[in-house]
Order: structure tokens, then sequence, then C-alpha cells
């Protein structure tokens, strides 16, 4: 059976489809932490990409799994996204909890599942340790790029000490040796250090992501500011990419600083796969 899967975040919208990936940024998450709120906006923009991935995925796959993330958990008005998700685009969207967000990346990013898996959001940010048997830590937590981008004003100082106040709470985080990072942010600073202008995933995939790296691309960052000198500087990120990275980077240094950790391994492998497998386990368990 041909499955495709399409992941609603907060930042961005990403097609799985025959073990190739889209990513569209739509920024679903704007505005959201100031009303608590999707704005008609960024709902629009976020289900004609819905759309269009769903109408790919309809030519070739017999099953199209639809989900979303803390964006849509968080906003009060979720029922009317779900709604007008369902009745545009003809397939029902599962909103999942912040803890199996944190489970489906360890899943996607660990075929072993003993490994430390750090994935970064737009809205959240979650930490899970699995030892190949059981889950030994395991939070989600209200610190994406787009949330600490626009409760700080941008400000690189007021990320660094918000991103250090929210970070603080995830408390005494049970490691493993092997430390994976997941998500937009932290394969678009490996593809910014590796000084691609194209985005090859097969590049990014297993590179290691040093936090000396991260603090000379902050420094950088900081220095160029506005979103055009860093599109112009790094072709690789997404315009909508550009004045979140900032953020982003500010976040990924500080989290490691956090976990005592010096590098962290990104994966193109993430959430998308680890669904994907998760919902493959369920229907074989159902067999049974």
């Amino acid at each position: 059976m041909t499955e495709a899967v399409i992941d609603v975040g907060s930042g961005s919208v990403r097609l799985l489809l025959k073990g190739h990936k889209k990513t569209v940024m739509t920024k679903l998450g704007e505005g959201l932490s100031a009303t608590g709120r999707l704005c008609e906006e960024a709902m629009e923009r976020t289900i004609s990409v819905i759309k269009s991935f769903v109408d790919e995925a309809r030519r070739s796959s017999e099953r199209i799994y639809l989900f979303a993330t803390e964006a849509v958990r968080a906003a009060s008005n979720r029922a009317d996204f779900i709604r007008r998700v369902e009745k545009e685009c003809g397939i029902p969207l599962e909103v999942i909890s912040g803890n199996e967000e944190a489970e489906i990346a360890l899943l996607g990013a660990s075929m072993t599942g003993d490994a430390t898996v750090v994935d970064i959001g737009g809205a959240s940010v979650e930490i899970v340790s699995g030892d190949g048997e059981k889950m030994l830590y395991l939070k989600s937590l209200p610190l994406g790029v787009v949330r600490l981008t626009e409760q700080s004003g941008g400000n690189p100082d007021l990320v660094r000490a918000n991103a250090a106040r929210g970070i603080a709470k995830y408390g005494d985080v049970k490691l493993r040796p092997e430390l994976i990072g997941v998500g937009g942010t932290l394969t678009s600073l490996a593809a910014m250090k590796l000084g691609l202008t194209e985005y090859l995933p097969e590049v990014v995939n297993g590179s290691m992501l040093e936090k000396k790296d991260i603090e000379k691309l902050i420094g950088e960052l900081c220095a160029l500011g506005d979103e055009r000198a860093i599109k112009e500087r790094f072709p690789v990120l997404p315009d909508m990419r550009c004045g979140l990275i900032t953020a982003g980077a500010i976040l990924a240094d500080e989290l490691l600083g956090s976990l005592g950790a010096e590098s962290i391994k990104v994966s193109e492998s993430d959430n998308l796969d680890g669904y994907l497998r998760y919902k493959q386990r369920e229907m074989f368990r159902s067999d049974l």
C-alpha cells in the first residue's frame, strides 16, 4: 500500500510521498502568542498548501495521513481550522499531543530508539530520550522559533533570555550517547554551515552541527540584521525562514548549552517518518 503523510506544523507544511519530502513555509503560528488564535491569513495560506499536497498525494497514494502539532493544539479556534481543512481538503486532520509528537520524533530519527532527540518547531520544542526498549525522558514545551521571535520582537538578547527561561523547565534530561536534532531550524543551520546555496537533504542528513558553528552563525546573523541581508548571504533559506533563523540559532545554542553538548547530529528523518512508522505499526497490530 502506498501511503503519504502531511505534517501541518507551526512554521511549515510538509509532505512525505514515496520517500521524498516537500516543505512549504506558511507560518500557521503567526500571531498565536499574542492572540491565542490562528489568524485568517495564516489559515488560508496553510489550507491552500495542504490542499495542493493532498491533490498531489491522491494521484499515487492509497492512504493519506494528515496531522497537526502545537499551533493547532494551542489555538482557541482550532475546531474551526480542523473543520475547514476537512471540508476543503477532504481528509480528517489529527491533532497529536506534545508527548505523541516527541515519541514520533524519536521513532523517526532513530531506527533503534536508543537516542536523545531534540525537535525544534515553530511553536514548540520536544526533547525525548529512549534506550531502545522504553522512554527515559519526554517533554514538550511551547518554545518554538515563531513564538520566540514574536515574544522577543526579534531582539537577540530577549530571545536568549526567553529561551533560557523556558529551557530551564526541561529539568534533568536523561541523555543518551547519541544526540540527534530534527526540524527546519536545525537542518537550515546545518545547510548554512555547509555553505549550501541550494538545499540538498542528502548532504544535510547525518551532518554534525557543533555549538561553535552555531555561535559563529549567530554572530553573522545578528550583524546582518534584516531579512533581506540574511537572504542574500544565505540563499539556501526559504524567504519565511529568514525572519526566524536568528531566534532559531539562539534557541539551538541555548539548548545545547543546557544539555551540556558540544555538537548534535542533524537528521532528515523526523516526525514525518516517525508518524508513518507509528501508523504502520498500528495497522500491523490491528491485523493480528
